[in-house]
Formats: structure tokens, C-alpha cells, sequence
């Protein structure tokens, strides 16, 4: 046995400590324990992976065996879903659902009626004339020709308005809006009769 010589310490008694020992009986026991953790783990995956393998070897014969039945139950939906076509067609079936409309009771959409109607674009509002003229300039930039209405509200307050218009046709107005928009500003559509 080999003795490491620690220097002895006095503890509070004042008696002195004896020296600890190694062995290497224990540094050799440690070793060996870890050697059949390795040894140990390498022998379950190995087991696992086999396992695995085996799995997927008995799945791939099923899938082989089962392969045939399902072309021939395949081939006998195919057989019946032609004799029901035969019976049933859509087109067939169509015709005798025909409904007549008479021009009298026709819907007519309004939407392409723009004739009667204008679009302005107000894209703020504003108390003081100095953060009007701002988002005019802003507008201005864009290639646009917005104007500073003033107006007074209900309640006697002078108000900046920023406007666009008037547009004559609604293709006109959204090509406006959504230049106006992709620049992060805000613009509100009114749409005013002629």
C-alpha cells in the first residue's frame, strides 16, 4: 500500500489530524466500471438496431404479400365506378335543371355605374396649419397633388385637411390609395355624389 503524507492540522482541540490514504485498489475499480458502462451501452445499441432492422424486414414482407390484393380490389372499383358512369351524367343532368331568366328580373349591378359619383382621398386632418403643409410636401414627393382644404367642425374648431381629388373613376382612386398606403400614410376613400 502507498500512504500520501498530508501535512497534520491541528483542529480546534488542538489534536492533530492523521494522514488519508489512497489505494489504488479503487482508481482501478473505477476504471473497470466505467470500461463495462462502454461495453454495456455499445451492446444495447447494437441489440436496438437490430431490432429495428428486424422490424422493418417483417413490415417490407407484409407490405409484398398485401401489394396484389390491393391492385385487384382496385381493378373491381374501377369496373363498377364505369358501369355507374354509364347510368349518371353530369351534363345529362343539367339540362334538366335549366332555369330561364328573363331580362325584366335580371340583377343589374351598380358597381359599373361609377357616372354618378366622385372619390376624394383625405389623408389627415390636422389643428395647426404647419403639420398640414408637412404631409403636403410628403405628398408632393410622391408624385401626387393633394390640396389643404380648411373647415370648421360642430364645435367651432378650424381643422387642416389634406386632400386628394377628385377622382372621376374608381381605378384612378385606387392607384392613388395604394401608392399613398405602401408609403405608411393614411388615406380615407369618401365617395360623393355628382
Amino acid at each position: 500500500m502507498t500512504y500520501f503524507l498530508t501535512p497534520t492540522i491541528a483542529n480546534k482541540r488542538g489534536v492533530s489530524t492523521k494522514p488519508k490514504r489512497r489505494s489504488k485498489a479503487r482508481g482501478k475499480k473505477s476504471a473497470s466500471i466505467s470500461k463495462l458502462r462502454l461495453i454495456a451501452t455499445v451492446v444495447i445499441v447494437i441489440l436496438f438496431s437490430l431490432g429495428l432492422y428486424g422490424l422493418n424486414q417483417l413490415e417490407s414482407s407484409k407490405t409484398q404479400h398485401s401489394k396484389p390484393t390491393a391492385t385487384k380490389k382496385s381493378l373491381q372499383i374501377e369496373e363498377k365506378s364505369t358501369t355507374k358512369e354509364d347510368d349518371y351524367s353530369f351534363y345529362g343532368k343539367l339540362k334538366d335543371f335549366e332555369v330561364v331568366v328573363s331580362e325584366d328580373s335580371a340583377y343589374n349591378s351598380s358597381r359599373s355605374v361609377d357616372d354618378n359619383y366622385i372619390y376624394l382621398i383625405q389623408a389627415g386632418s390636422f389643428k395647426t396649419q404647419a403639420q398640414a403643409e408637412k404631409l403636403l410636401v410628403e405628398l408632393t414627393l410622391l408624385g401626387l397633388e393633394p390640396k389643404i382644404d380648411k373647415s370648421r367642425n360642430a364645435s367651432g374648431n378650424l381643422w387642416y385637411r389634406v386632400r386628394l381629388g377628385p377622382f372621376e373613376n374608381r381605378g384612378t382612386m385606387t392607384a392613388v390609395r395604394s401608392t399613398i398606403i405602401s408609403n405608411d400614410l393614411e388615406a380615407m376613400v369618401m365617395k360623393r355624389k355628382i
